[in-house]
Formats: C-alpha cells, sequence, structure tokens
C-alpha cells in the first residue's frame, strides 16, 4: 500500500474521533437520533478544523444501514464507499475549480434523479464562497425547497462572503479553533500508534505553531517527523520552525529591566541575520502578554524568569506597542536584524527615561489644584465635604493630605481605599499610597478657598453695579445704599 499523509491517515471516521468540536457533534448526533435533519448544513471555520470531515462523517451517518447513538458503523456498504470515494449518491465539490454558473447548472440537473443505493444523494459544496453570484442564485431556489432525497452540504473558510439569501436556507454550524491542549492530546495519541517518541515540549511548540489547526499540526508534526527519524526533541522543533530558543526572549527582557545595553548587544550578537527575526518579535510579544497577564493575575503557575515580574506594566504596554508597530517592517526591510535592533533601542530609551523621571518625582513634590481634583474624583457626598477641609500635595508616590486631627477618625478605612484607588488611576501611578498628617492650613483648604472666591464674586458685581452709569444717576437722585448680594443663594 502507497503511503498515507498524517492528515488523511488520521482523518477522523466517526463524530468520537472529531476533535475539538463537541458542540457541533453534540447537535448533529442529537438531530441523527431524533430523525430530524435539516436540507442544507453550512459548516464554516479556519482551515484544518474538520469542516469537511464532519460533512463525510454526517453524510454517513444520514445513509448508514447500521446506526448506533448518531455514530455511522463504517462497515455497511454506504459508508465503506463513502469512505473509499466510490459512493455514487455523495457528491463532494470544489467550488474553486467549478465555481460558475454552467458547472452549476450541470450539477442542479441531476438533482431530481434518485439516490442509487443509498437514503440521501448528498451534494457537499467545498470553500463555497468561491462560487460566482449568479452560481449562488441559481441554487436559491432548489435549496430552499429541495426534493426530500436531496441534503446540501456547505464548507468554507469565508462566511461573511456568502450572500444572505443562502445563509438564510442553511442551518449554520461554527467550528472553533483547536485549543493547545487539544491538538497536543491528539498529537500525543498519534505519535503512541506511530511509535514517534516526544517530549512534551516539543508538542507545546507545534500545538502553538498549527494556530488552532489540526491538518497544520499534522503537516509540522510530519515534516519534523522526517527530520528527526521518529526522536521528536524541543530543540529539533525550534531548529526546523525557525522558533527562537526562549532562554534568548527572556534575556532580552531582563537586559531591558536591568538597563544593561552591554550584554543586550551581547545577546543580539548570537542572532544572526539569517535568524527567523519575526518569529523573534513575536515570541518577545508572547512573552510580555504572559507577564502583563500574570501581573494581574492571581495564578502562580509561571514558566519564565520571575525576575520579569519586576518589569513595570507601563513598560510592557509600551515594549509590546513598539514590537506590533515594528512587525509590519519585518519582511519588506533588507536588514530584519536592523529592524529588531532599532526597536530594541528604543525600548532602552524609553526604560530608561522612564526611570530617570521616577527618580526625580521620587523627591519632588507636586503642588495640586486640589479643590479641583476633588470634585473629579467623584466621592460620596459626606466624604467630599470632609475632603474640603484639607489640604493635599502629591510628593513622588506618597499622596499626603492634612486635616484636623477629628477629622482624621470620621474618615474610615473604606473612604480612604476608595480614594487611594481613585487617586491611582488618576496619576496612573500603581503604588501610590494615601497618608496623613496634622500640617493642617485653613487658609489654603477648598472650603476657604471657596469662600474667598466668593467673596471676590460678591465684591465684582459691586464692583460693577458702582460704577455703572445708571447707579450714579440713581445715587445722585436717590443717594441709596448697595445692598449685599447673596452669592451663597
Amino acid at each position: 500500500m502507497s503511503y498515507l499523509v498524517l492528515a488523511r491517515k488520521w482523518r477522523p471516521k466517526t463524530f468520537t474521533e472529531v476533535v475539538g468540536q463537541d458542540h457541533i457533534v453534540q447537535a448533529l448526533k442529537n438531530s441523527l437520533k431524533n430523525d430530524m435533519s435539516h436540507q442544507a448544513f453550512l459548516f464554516t471555520g479556519t482551515r484544518g478544523v474538520g469542516k469537511t470531515s464532519l460533512a463525510r462523517i454526517l453524510t454517513k451517518a444520514l445513509n448508514c444501514e447500521h446506526l448506533k447513538d448518531g455514530e455511522p458503523c463504517n462497515e455497511c456498504d454506504s459508508c465503506l464507499s463513502i469512505n473509499d470515494g466510490s459512493s455514487i449518491d455523495f457528491q463532494e465539490i470544489d467550488a474553486a475549480s467549478r465555481r460558475g454558473i454552467s458547472e452549476t447548472k450541470e450539477l442542479l440537473e441531476t438533482i431530481p434523479y434518485l439516490p442509487s443505493s443509498s437514503k440521501f444523494k448528498v451534494y457537499l459544496i467545498d470553500e463555497v464562497h468561491m462560487l460566482t453570484k449568479e452560481s449562488f442564485n441559481s441554487l436559491l431556489k432548489t435549496l430552499e425547497e429541495p426534493p426530500p432525497h436531496v441534503i446540501f452540504m456547505f464548507a468554507t473558510t469565508e462566511a461573511s462572503q456568502i450572500p444572505a439569501t443562502i445563509l438564510s436556507r442553511c442551518l449554520q454550524l461554527n467550528l472553533n479553533s483547536v485549543s493547545n491542549e487539544d491538538l497536543m492530546v491528539q498529537l500525543a495519541n498519534i505519535f503512541s500508534k506511530e511509535k514517534v517518541k516526544y517530549e512534551e515540549s516539543a508538542l507545546q511548540l507545534i500545538s502553538e505553531a498549527a494556530n488552532g489547526s489540526i491538518r497544520d499540526a499534522l503537516t509540522i508534526s510530519e515534516k519534523i517527523i522526517s527530520f528527526t527519524e521518529k526522536d521528536i526533541r524541543q530543540a529539533s522543533v525550534r531548529e526546523i520552525l525557525g522558533i527562537p530558543d526562549n532562554e534568548i526572549i527572556q534575556e532580552i527582557l531582563i537586559n531591558l529591566k536591568n538597563n544593561d545595553s552591554k550584554k543586550l548587544f551581547e545577546v543580539l550578537e548570537n542572532i544572526t541575520k539569517d535568524s527567523p527575526i519575526k518569529n523573534i518579535f513575536l515570541e518577545i510579544m508572547e512573552l510580555i502578554k504572559n507577564i502583563s497577564l500574570r501581573q494581574f493575575s492571581q495564578s502562580k503557575k509561571i514558566d519564565f524568569n520571575e525576575e520579569l515580574l519586576e518589569l513595570e506594566p507601563r513598560s510592557l504596554q509600551i515594549f509590546y506597542q513598539l514590537c506590533l508597530v515594528n512587525l509590519e517592517y519585518i519582511e519588506e526591510s533588507p536588514d530584519p536584524k536592523g529592524v529588531l535592533e532599532m526597536t530594541l533601542l528604543k525600548m532602552l530609551a524609553f526604560d530608561l527615561e522612564e526611570k530617570k523621571n521616577l527618580t526625580t518625582n521620587q523627591n519632588h513634590t507636586v503642588n495640586l489644584n486640589w479643590p479641583e481634583l476633588i470634585n473629579k474624583l467623584n466621592l460620596n457626598k459626606v466624604f467630599t465635604q470632609h475632603l474640603m477641609h484639607t489640604n493635599a500635595i502629591l510628593n513622588g508616590r506618597d499622596f499626603v493630605i492634612s486635616l484636623p486631627n477629628e477629622r482624621e477618625e470620621m474618615i474610615g478605612e473604606e473612604n480612604r481605599s476608595n480614594l487611594e484607588a481613585k487617586l491611582r488611576d488618576y496619576f496612573s501611578i500603581h503604588d501610590l499610597k494615601v497618608k496623613f498628617n496634622s500640617d493642617y492650613d485653613d487658609s489654603t483648604s477648598p472650603s476657604k478657598i471657596n469662600e474667598e472666591n466668593k467673596k471676590k464674586e460678591s465684591e465684582i458685581i459691586e464692583s460693577r453695579i458702582s460704577e455703572s452709569d445708571s447707579y450714579k444717576k440713581i445715587v445722585n437722585e436717590l443717594n441709596p445704599e448697595i445692598k449685599k448680594f447673596d452669592t451663597n443663594s
């Protein structure tokens, strides 16, 4: 027997063998058990997740002579003929090569004929979005009211390109990308049966490279098996797929954290111009993402150097953005390594400037418009009234509030924590602390400032009235006194 590639050899033949699509499998099996089959199915999803495989399994189940719990037997004549591609009642059509109106009309002419030996005649059109507008229009009537012996199945990676008139006539089944965990389990199962040795870390790399596609995972595996002679190691997978060593990626970020340009360029010297620079960018971004998620989660599990958790969250965000922006220039640049070097230099320059500013700010007192800030914080009314009789300054990472001792006792821990959280957001200082002291100066408190402002407003109003010509005329005639305006009302 001729060699069969892994992707075809391990193609699922029953619903149970389908990986990562439990929601679709359960829905189809339930419909089969209840004899509630739809007249047209549309399978959508990215490449290599099982669209046509599910369509074939469903076809076998619909025509199976010994269906059990919604599963085809794979032993009757109908199942065997579909498995070996000899069934004349199951037509699989490639819409990319047969997309025109003439080919669609030829297909429609065969629909009135009854199936030769099966219960249903099934038409599977793969990459259906490639059909022309005229072809879609010619399908509409037949798709809406097909003969009872005909079932249509469509598969596509681009559901958005299919006309709404077609979508409304189909039962749409959206397939998920397969998770890395499911891919690893499936690969481990296949490798065991194929007598292939492997490392768990190697499976992880292959699963990540497959990007949710089982077919891609098996195609990649086949290339690696040929290279390693059935002994798959992490180092071999990295070499074949051009995935940079994780230690190098971590060293780059550690040196950026320590502002160690000398060691950073020592690491870069080990990266040649022929190295997969794009993959290095992607690995740096992946590590930055994992660090950021770990900083804001409760998980204790990490697979990188704990020292990297000391990186400032804002620095990580900038590093990620710099990688994202420069990633698009990699393929067009005549010097991809140069793009990487300049990107890392930008990161280094940014981090040095940030630390310089931080050192300066730690001993620098910032004067605030405290009354305006109180209004912006949107605190509860009672607490706001207390703060109106305080002074405040920002001293480095300490937000110092001066107030009379009796008012400090009235604030409470809940109000203090709420104020601290809002000030952290306002100043973008994640470890800002609110502190209290008794160096209170009533003359600069928000309440006193408001009182002075109202007094000035009253004086301005009085001055404007006094200077008006009409008022002067009245004064000369009646000699009245100016009544004070109550600006509080």
